[in-house]
């Protein structure tokens, strides 16, 4: 399962690379970008609910 992640971060990566070298040519979406972005987070071992937490407080 690790080398499945692995191989979609690397590709993830790639296609980033490749929208930022095409600038506003690139045909990638917002929405993809950031699926894209969330894919070399999750590769790299980060999770994605890792970063999200919610405070609340009750007087």
């Amino acid at each position: 399962m690790q080398f499945i992640n692995t191989n979609r971060a690397k590709t993830a990566k790639l296609k980033l690379s490749q929208h930022r070298v095409q600038g506003e040519r690139s045909r990638l979406s917002v929405f993809q970008v950031a699926q894209l972005m969330d894919t070399v987070k999750i590769g790299n071992g980060e999770s994605a609910h890792q970063n999200t937490s919610v405070f609340f407080s009750l007087n």
